[in-house]
């Protein structure tokens, strides 16, 4: 639901002149203290939508997708009464544009996940490829759920697959035990998130591929960092800050090949649980209140220095 304006009441005035529209309206003006009456942001600009100017988020992003312009969120906090689902699948060749301006996406009252970003017409056989999604600026995503993501970045069926996605700053928060971010088959990305989860995890990752991430996550009861599914490989994880976790980065697929780990920072009780993998690669590590794990004590492990 699009952010709204507390508006104050005040007893109806009745004006008894013998004048224009115009002059009446400057004169009621004059009577309640107004000098000057600012217009409202601009509901029909030529290359983008003002999602303030429709009745809830997912109508405005269709109104976006329809007309091939970006979808716009001045600051404020839009309230969800359901999932955002941004399906770009029409727009999949040149891909779908949000431009926020620190806007807060609300969906704690939901008890479900906040945003699904989607590229719907494929098959886990025959992936739909989409490319060049884009968040611009900063987006804060708030939710309470136990039994999802709170933001998740693809269909878990690697139906869809994401190229070249970029994401400035995403900010999640997820008050309930779910995981915060979820990346499901995504490629060529350029991604900050800082992912926080009440729960078990704050950012997974499912099939990532040839990507940038970097940001923070955590998860209180849980992991802060999961690789878990998929082949995810070939990714520079940069400058991370895993903490406030039982674990800080735990990573349990048998795929997980050749990610590098530049300067991470771990400050969990245990610092690292790798159960499976190859040739994955932390390049000068540094730790607060976990000790480093013993050299061959994980799967797939190289620890530089």
């Amino acid at each position: 639901m699009k952010t709204t304006s507390a508006r104050r009441s005040r007893p109806e005035t009745t004006i008894a002149v013998s004048a224009s529209w115009v002059a009446t309206a400057i004169f009621a003006a004059i009577l309640s203290g107004i000098t000057a009456v600012p217009a409202r942001a601009d509901c029909n600009p030529a290359d983008r939508i003002n999602a303030q100017c429709y009745p809830d988020l997912q109508t405005a992003t269709a109104a976006a997708l329809a007309a091939n312009v970006p979808l716009w969120l001045p600051a404020g906090t839009y309230t969800l009464d359901r999932e955002l689902v941004i399906d770009y699948a029409p727009l999949s060749a040149t891909g779908f544009q949000i431009i926020s301006d620190g806007a807060v996406i609300d969906a704690t009252a939901t008890g479900q996940r906040a945003v699904s970003i989607e590229c719907s017409g494929g098959t886990p056989d025959s992936p739909k490829s989409c490319f060049y999604f884009h968040i611009q600026g900063t987006v804060f995503v708030n939710a309470n759920t136990s039994n999802a993501a709170a933001f998740r970045f693809g269909l878990n069926d690697f139906s869809d697959a994401h190229n070249s996605a970029k994401i400035d700053h995403l900010i999640v928060n997820n008050a309930g035990a779910g995981f915060a971010v979820r990346l499901e088959y995504v490629l060529n990305a350029d991604i900050f998130t800082v992912a926080v989860s009440a729960g078990s995890v704050g950012l997974m990752m499912d099939q990532v591929q040839f990507s940038r991430i970097s940001g923070a996550a955590s998860a209180t009861n849980g992991t802060a960092m999961l690789i878990e599914e998929g082949y995810t490989m070939a990714n520079t994880i940069q400058a991370i800050d895993l903490e406030v976790a039982q674990t800080c980065l735990t990573i349990t697929s048998p795929y997980a090949n050749r990610n590098t780990f530049v300067s991470p920072y771990f400050n969990c009780p245990t610092s690292i649980v790798a159960t499976a993998g190859n040739s994955n690669m932390l390049l000068n590590p540094s730790y607060g209140a976990g000790q480093p794990p013993a050299p061959g004590s994980q799967t797939g492990i190289l620890t530089i220095p």
